[in-house]
């Protein structure tokens, strides 16, 4: 697979970015296709998966590192989601303008967190996105703790929240936190992450309120209006994930007024599959090519 780094400005600060393409496979005719990571992702995780699998079936594709991870510029590893929104929209502008010299349609991908990412920043460039992909996304950040917590669990957390935020106003320093305690996981995405993904050079993150009220404040299902009513979507979603609900899936599809698909992995969990040589990683992957095909 062929790569060419670039950087990409967003807010001052210097992104990491990369194109790909398999020579002698890249079509004439396929998208572009940036596919953005999730929470604490790295475009060399899940963003060079996809490429190395869309490559060989002729697309070009890009991927890229947010604000503070990786090697791109920023506070290593803060999060707060509409900072990475405007990373995204700002990849958009620049990945657009490669896209109209090589007279391509843009497409817009987004795994995990960054399924809802993606609908945000489509707000920032609705005219340069031609279609758009939430896989294993969620919509609604309330909806998705009170299913993951419980109501009980939903309002400890409220509680935790409002005594930290009483400390820091009475003068308390800040101070990290596992983020994991605010966007927790469910035991199976929990041991990929241990086992997979924090064995990664460079993965990981601290967190701290921001974070809480950035994540809490996320729902990107509210955003989709009239203006995508002419872009088509795929949501793609594992059938059994206990991460982000299948009725997050389901939920998205209800509400976007567009051109719309829906594919459920068959025994698909959040993230457990998604290796390269996994069957079900190549049939999600297949499922994505095979969509770009037919609805661009």
């Amino acid at each position: 697979m062929n790569a060419e780094s670039v950087s990409i400005v967003s807010d001052g600060f210097k992104l990491d970015g990369t194109f790909y393409w398999e020579e002698g496979a890249l079509r004439d005719d396929a998208p572009l296709v940036i596919v953005c990571s999730g929470f604490t992702g790295l475009k060399h995780i899940h963003p060079e998966r996809f490429a190395r699998y869309l490559t060989r079936e002729g697309y070009l594709t890009f991927g890229f590192d947010y604000r503070g991870f990786g090697d791109s510029e920023g506070e290593q590893g803060k999060v707060l989601l509409e900072e990475q929104v405007r990373d995204i929209a700002n990849v958009v502008a620049y990945v657009a303008a490669h896209a109209k010299r090589e007279n391509r349609k843009l497409v817009l991908a987004g795994w995990g967190m960054a399924g809802g990412l993606v609908l945000d920043a489509f707000g920032h460039a609705e005219d340069l996105v031609d279609g758009l992909v939430c896989m294993n996304g969620f919509y609604d950040a309330v909806r998705v703790q009170k299913a993951l917590r419980g109501e009980l669990g939903w309002k400890s957390f409220r509680h935790f929240m409002n005594e930290e935020r009483l400390r820091l106003a009475q003068g308390g320093e800040a101070r990290k936190l596992d983020p994991f305690d605010i966007y927790p996981l469910d035991p199976i995405s929990k041991g990929y992450v241990d086992e997979v993904l924090w064995k990664t050079p460079g993965y990981g993150l601290t967190s701290d309120l921001d974070f809480a009220d950035s994540l809490i404040a996320f729902k990107p299902e509210a955003s989709v209006d009239e203006r995508f009513s002419n872009t088509p979507l795929l949501i793609a979603h594992g059938a059994e994930n206990d991460l982000h609900p299948v009725s997050e899936a389901r939920a998205l599809y209800a509400a976007y007024p567009g051109p719309k698909s829906l594919y459920l992995l068959p025994e698909g969990g959040h993230t457990e599959w998604m290796l390269d040589e996994d069957p079900k990683f190549q049939a999600f992957a297949g499922r994505v090519d095979a969509w770009l095909q037919q609805s661009l």
